[in-house]
């Protein structure tokens, strides 16, 4: 009889929990509709932004998993580098719209509007401007492949897009460099990672086929007071913590200027090269990427060469 008693006590709490959620939902309903904006405030933010919008505005949610629904009302005005930037160079304001008193930064904005239940700030961004996007520029340089001291050139080709996804990797873009078509891993071209924080980067793919390098060549880079190099392995891979560390060395006018060595954990890392001394000429950048062990190295890279606004104010005077 305890027993029974014991379960009815308990089968009465259950309904008492689950009356509990559903007044729970009739009073919490209406004050989440509430508090999500309509399409009407939607609409007015963006037509905001979109009629002062430039080039060189980058535009961001806050929460941060508002940038789908930013994106669907004004992606169409983002480039691929704006929306998926792998530096700050070029970036000359930066438009937010957030809900919910979230907010990406701390520093008061140049510009402020609140669209019922949506805000709009803006902040100018005096930093550096862009003059090379070696991202860009991938399509024409020269890949090879080295095998044994020897050097193999990887065409440019019209190949079988993929559209990679949840373990497989980033897209493959229809146009890229295919250094061994056994390998199909083994191409270099621009594409989109997401990085050990999820964040989207555009770059170029350029995964090691091993200890012997596989270079990228530009001709023709302009030079200006920094090379800004970045990189990262594709998430998917990099979050195990469990491959072998990737090379990537920058050389210019065939002299070694950096290394960067990109071990699991790192996430979207890089450094700087100065440049402000080397003659302002038109230089030979090459990228080699390489791995005692290539393999699930999924390694992307992005380069910009850029000069301070105050260089550029300088040469204006």
């Amino acid at each position: 009889m305890a027993e029974a008693g014991r379960n009815l006590g308990l089968a009465a709490w259950v309904w008492v929990l689950i009356a509990a959620l559903a007044v729970f939902e009739l009073v919490a309903h209406p004050m989440i509709r509430e508090a999500t904006p309509s399409d009407e405030s939607w609409n007015a933010a963006a037509a905001f932004v979109r009629a002062q919008y430039q080039p060189s505005d980058r535009i961001v949610g806050a929460p941060a998993w508002l940038d789908p629904i930013v994106r669907n009302r004004l992606g169409d005005l983002l480039s691929l580098r704006m929306a998926a930037p792998p530096d700050a160079a070029g970036i000359d304001r930066l438009w937010e719209l957030s809900i919910r008193g979230a907010g990406s930064r701390d520093e008061p904005p140049a510009l402020e509007e609140e669209f019922d239940g949506v805000h709009v700030r803006m902040w100018s961004l005096p930093g550096d401007a862009l003059i090379y996007d070696f991202v860009e520029e991938i399509s024409g340089a020269k890949v090879e492949l080295v095998v044994a001291d020897r050097s193999k050139a990887c065409p440019w080709v019209a190949a079988r897009q993929a559209p990679g996804g949840l373990e497989r990797g980033p897209m493959t873009p229809r146009e890229r460099f295919v250094c061994d078509p056994r390998r199909p891993w083994l191409w270099v071209g621009a594409t989109v990672v997401a990085d050990l924080e999820l964040q989207p980067r555009r770059c170029i793919w350029q995964h090691p086929a091993g200890p012997d390098p596989v270079r990228a060549i530009f001709t023709d880079v302009p030079l200006g007071d920094r090379l800004l190099i970045r990189g990262a392995i594709d998430y998917q891979t990099e979050r195990r913590r469990a491959h072998s560390p990737v090379t990537l060395r920058v050389w210019i006018n065939d002299q070694l200027a950096a290394e960067l060595v990109h071990e699991d954990g790192d996430g979207w890392s890089g450094l700087e090269i100065d440049t402000a001394e080397l003659p302002r000429e038109p230089a030979i950048v090459r990228f080699e990427t390489t791995a005692d062990d290539p393999d699930s190295r999924l390694f992307c890279w992005s380069a910009s060469s850029v000069r301070s606004r105050r260089s550029e104010g300088g040469s204006d005077e």
